[in-house]
């Protein structure tokens, strides 16, 4: 059942007989290209990597161009006089991605409106939703490493809306969320957050914002000021804060209702003026950039060649202990493609494994002063939940009892590194690519989620025999078919699980509302609000945990399935030790070293992630995305696999040995015995 809250608690009463017949507006359609009329600047280049202006008028339609022709500046073009075939053909054809996304909008405001309504919600979500369904309807064009990323400026979305509501006024998602409105949070709520570093030479790390002050709660909390002081030294991250956050909540069941995948929202805040408020880097999502207060500069780059550096990550370059250097970035294969300023309003998509580096010094006039910059990044996590034909292939080959022999990966090796970099690139970037959107979309029809799921069956196991056919030969055409089965059950239990949670924190918002108005006839000192053990409880650090136990679990669920079918005394490849020799709780208690691949606490919910430091009873580990956790006790992380250890077969002393020393003298051993 899609809906396990109690919606009709979420609506003011005359909405809730709307509830009946209520959906959410599928937009899936043709699209038909039309191209806004555009005035463009000229400009000349003084040097420096400079560019005056010489005469004209920007433009508001100004979008993502070829970038050996064209610079954004600011919101600006300018185009070389000198174009190559290919540049033009390239100008076209981006031209046309960001048209079809507009015409698509278009086409999707009044189902918008109608999903909008039936939650009780205004104009701004319903532009959100617009979005994120105009980018779901061309998915296959935009999203992930052979995707395309584009710019929208805000002129052009209200435009659009105002085109398909038929109205004279639109919303605008500038001054969706403020300053203002995150003060207003850290009052109300008990949030988390990180700091960002910004050295654009090195991978990008963060620490935590806030310490604990004290042992009482209110000593824990994170306050305004904390974050103020961060921000002198570089951008403050709120991760998954569409899950806390009331009014953030209803953006992001925009994002995931509109697209059918669960996903989540982190928000950016960054003070004016910094040169570097994230270095190069990429991301494991496809992420729509909403910029909602101040201003902020985005370049964004082509990825680079993967075979340069094939263990790296292409999901997580430029994180943690992987460099991405800025200047480096042109000999690793990486073209500008992007060179915009995001004003309040303004949009950016930037597709799974494009590296992009921010900063904050655009100003338009000396004598004005900058407004700290705040976006809304909205992650499309296909990759995050499986849902892409690599972890198809690699899931059936473990269900199939299949060795990896192409691509060489084990149990818990991270599947994005090592010999899939090195495929050819047609076939890596297909093996990358994310599954259909909308597989997860119980509110289309059968016929339309069968064809889908047939379609995705015959390209996981096409793009399987493109890597090793002997491989994908060995697995039967059942298991590729139940495979995929599991990972669309899992995907869609993991979508319930978010909407579920992004509906939770849109219910608290309203009982605050109604709370607050009852004492909105009180003196300011006595509306600060009291935090009694009740509303403690409702806090959103409580109010997720149970959703993440379930995220967990639907996680969890999936591994094991793909488990039946290996020896759990040998583990995959032969690796691992006696399951039944281990203590029932050997997951949580067993040593780590460094390089164990584990699944840690984040945020109530374990993520794959690796070891990097063992400090005695401390752990350091760095996450599949690359962030970073420090200082973690040893309940919070999850061995994947039992070590290697001495058994009744080993015909040698294994006393004071280490796990990789055993498992090298039992090669050792094996080789001499085949002689």
């Amino acid at each position: 059942m899609r809906l396990k809250i109690s919606l009709w608690m979420l609506l003011p009463p005359p909405m809730a007989v709307a509830m009946v017949g209520m959906n959410r507006g599928n937009t899936a359609g043709n699209s038909i290209a039309f191209v806004p009329s555009t005035l463009k600047c000229s400009f000349r280049h003084v040097g420096g990597g400079l560019l005056q202006r010489e005469d004209g008028i920007s433009s508001p339609f100004c979008s993502l161009l070829s970038p050996s022709t064209t610079t954004m500046l600011y919101g600006t073009s300018t185009e070389s006089p000198e174009k190559s075939e290919t540049a033009l053909d390239k100008d076209a054809e981006t031209n046309m991605v960001v048209n079809n996304i507009l015409n698509e909008m278009q086409h999707a405001t009044k189902s918008s409106f109608e999903w909008s309504e039936s939650f009780g919600l205004n104009g701004e979500e319903a532009a959100f939703y617009a979005l994120f369904s105009s980018i779901r309807s061309l998915s296959n064009d935009v999203l992930g490493i052979n995707g395309k990323p584009f710019y929208l400026a805000q002129d052009q979305i209200v435009k659009a809306i105002k085109k398909g509501s038929g109205e004279e006024s639109a919303s605008t998602i500038a001054g969706y969320f403020t300053f203002d409105d995150l003060a207003k949070a850290l009052e109300e709520d008990f949030l988390d957050a990180d700091r960002g570093s910004t050295d654009n030479k090195k991978g990008w790390k963060v620490t935590a914002v806030s310490t604990p002050r004290g042992s009482s709660f209110e000593d824990a909390r994170m306050t305004l000021e904390e974050v103020e002081a961060a921000l002198s030294k570089g951008t403050v991250i709120f991760s998954a804060i569409g899950a806390h956050v009331p009014k953030l909540a209803r953006a992001t069941l925009a994002c995931t209702d509109a697209s059918a995948l669960p996903n989540a929202l982190n928000m950016y805040v960054t003070a004016a003026g910094k040169r570097t408020s994230a270095p190069p880097h990429t991301d494991r999502q496809d992420v729509i950039v909403a910029q909602t207060q101040g201003r902020k500069h985005w370049r964004v780059y082509s990825p680079p060649d993967p075979t340069l550096r094939p263990q790296a990550d292409a999901f997580a370059r430029g994180k943690g202990d992987d460099n991405l250097p800025l200047h480096q970035l042109e000999n690793m294969g990486c073209k500008l493609l992007v060179d915009a300023v995001l004003n309040p309003g303004d949009v950016l998509f930037i597709p799974a494994g494009f590296p992009h580096t921010t900063d904050t010094i655009a100003s338009s006039s000396e004598e004005e002063k900058e407004d700290t910059s705040i976006h809304l990044t909205f992650n499309f996590d296909s990759h995050v939940w499986d849902l892409d034909y690599l972890s198809v292939r690699r899931l059936a080959l473990r269900r199939a009892c299949v060795k990896d022999e192409a691509l060489g990966v084990g149990t818990d090796d991270n599947r994005y590194v090592g010999k899939a970099n090195l495929l050819p690139s047609n076939v890596r970037n297909e093996l990358f690519h994310a599954l259909p959107l909308g597989l997860l979309d119980d509110l289309l029809d059968e016929a339309t989620r069968s064809t889908l799921m047939e379609e995705a069956l015959s390209e996981v196991q096409r793009i399987s025999m493109a890597v090793d056919e002997s491989t994908a030969s060995a697995v039967d055409a059942n298991v590729w078919k139940e495979t995929l089965e599991q990972v669309q059950k899992q995907g869609m239990e993991l979508f319930d699980v978010h909407r579920d949670m992004y509906l939770a924190a849109i219910e608290e918002g309203r009982l605050r509302e109604q709370e607050a108005a009852m004492t909105s006839h009180l003196e300011k000192e006595a509306r600060r609000i009291t935090m009694t053990p009740e509303r403690m409880q409702r806090l959103s650090l409580f109010r997720v945990r149970s959703f993440y136990e379930r995220i967990s679990e639907a996680k969890k669920s999936l591994v094991d399935w793909s488990y039946e079918g290996v020896a759990q005394t040998s583990g995959e490849g032969g690796e691992g030790g006696n399951s039944n020799d281990l203590p029932e709780n050997w997951a949580f208690t067993m040593s780590l070293s460094v390089g164990d691949e584990v699944e840690a606490d984040l945020g109530g919910a374990f993520f794959p992630a690796k070891v990097t430091r063992v400090a005695g009873s401390k752990y350091d580990v760095q996450f599949f995305d690359g962030d970073r956790g420090d200082g973690l006790e040893r309940d919070m992380i999850k061995l994947l696999r039992p070590p290697a250890v001495a058994s009744d077969e080993d015909d040698f002393d294994t006393t004071g040995l280490t796990k990789k020393e055993i498992k090298k003298l039992r090669k050792k051993m094996e080789k001499k015995k085949n002689k």
